[in-house]
């Protein structure tokens, strides 16, 4: 494979997810799409990657099992691994199909962050390091999810960040699209592992997935689409394997808005004093990265926060969890969202109640089936073995 450097020739950028490298033979499956799209669109690649899936959870679990708060910078050094494993194997695979790669560091693709060193904000993103990579070899390689801070030292750039590497990617190299692969068929309008009937969205706008996100779907990076809506970047977001339908996938860009259900699985409800608390609160975790969601219920001002973020206990001193419950969001194509409060175990039932109203034609094609059952891969152990310590309780020393 050699990539074509005439005019127009921009970069192809590529991003895939955990689940694509589920098992071993992944990469390989990965370096073979790669060759045979940079042959039959004759340019250059950039291919960001995610660690295996399963695996930075796995290094959160160590990590918490050494200390209940260790230090932003030691976690970024630790649940940067992940990824920087999967370049090193994506590098070795394409070697394997006979084309030479560039495997690149934090420190190599341009991405500049500030703020906390486990979940720092994105702040530039320049071309000049990629382009160099590019030059002696047809495919740059890039850990998704990191970059530099001012001090040159790596730091991660929050939880399922690797969207927000490749649309920065894209959008420092001049690219018109970027492609993102995951283990769902495109943006859906609830969670296909818990609401079966949710279906495909064939085109959205940046507004509309960008809500989704916001409001706790997993599905682009908020702060992607706001990366790819300023440089007029189209995001397509395919399945993968990917067979080329046509029809297949959800282009992101100018388009329309779209009614969607999402459960706030990962994040614990918390209630404060008052709402003026509460809004205060929210927006000191948005600004340290924390995806945070504001509602009321029972007339009191609630929040929700990711379980098990580091450094929030000190945010919610005067504020009481709710144990045992669960946010439900319904979000109407009118823009508007109604939260409902329900005990967790009834969480994906209100789910699939709540899709139903927003789309009861439920004999609508394109349903959006995933993979059976989401798996973390049996290689995620790979860096800390397969049974962490118990948690640490951070007792003093006697």
């Amino acid at each position: 494979m050699t990539a074509h450097r005439g005019p127009g020739s921009r970069p192809l950028v590529l991003k895939f997810g955990g689940s694509a490298f589920a098992d071993l033979d992944g990469f390989h499956r990965v370096a073979r799409y790669a060759v045979r799209r940079g042959t039959e669109e004759q340019r250059p690649l950039v291919i960001v990657v995610s660690a295996m899936s399963g695996t930075t959870g796995r290094l959160k679990q160590t990590l918490d099992a050494v200390s209940a708060d260790p230090p932003a910078d030691a976690a970024a050094m630790l649940l940067t691994t992940g990824e920087t494993v999967s370049v090193a194997l994506l590098a070795a695979a394409l070697a394997a199909e006979g084309v030479a790669a560039c495997p690149l560091p934090a420190a190599g693709t341009g991405l500049l962050a500030e703020g906390p060193a486990d979940r720092a904000r994105l702040a530039s993103a320049s071309p000049e390091a990629l382009f160099r990579a590019l030059a002696d070899c047809p495919i740059a390689i890039v850990p998704g999810g990191q970059g530099l801070d001012s001090a040159g030292r790596t730091v991660m750039l929050g939880r399922n960040s690797s969207d927000l590497s490749a649309v920065a990617a894209a959008a420092a190299l001049g690219a018109d699209t970027c492609e993102l692969f995951s283990d769902v068929p495109g943006v859906c309008t609830a969670d296909p592992y818990l609401v079966p009937e949710a279906r495909v969205v064939s085109k959205i706008s940046y507004e509309g997935v960008r809500r989704m996100s916001r409001h706790g779907a997993k599905v682009v990076h908020e702060g992607a689409v706001d990366w790819a809506e300023r440089a007029g970047v189209r995001l397509l977001c395919r399945p993968f394997p990917w067979s080329g339908d046509p029809h297949g996938g959800t282009a992101v860009g100018p388009g329309p808005e779209s009614a969607a259900v999402v459960v706030h699985q990962g994040s614990d409800v918390w209630c404060f004093p008052t709402g003026r608390e509460r809004r205060a609160v929210g927006a000191r975790l948005r600004a340290e990265g924390l995806g945070t969601t504001e509602f009321d219920t029972a007339g009191e001002p609630c929040l929700t926060v990711p379980a098990g973020a580091r450094g929030v206990a000190g945010h919610l001193r005067t504020a009481r969890r709710l144990d045992g419950l669960c946010l439900v969001t319904s979000l109407g194509a009118d823009g508007l969202a109604e939260h409902t409060v329900v005990p967790r175990s009834d969480a994906v039932a209100e789910a699939r109640r709540r899709h139903a109203l927003l789309y009861p034609d439920l004999g609508t094609p394109r349903p959006c089936v995933p993979a059976p059952g989401k798996a973390r891969s049996a290689h995620s152990d790979v860096l800390i073995g397969s049974s962490p310590a118990p948690r640490c309780e951070n007792k003093p020393l006697d």
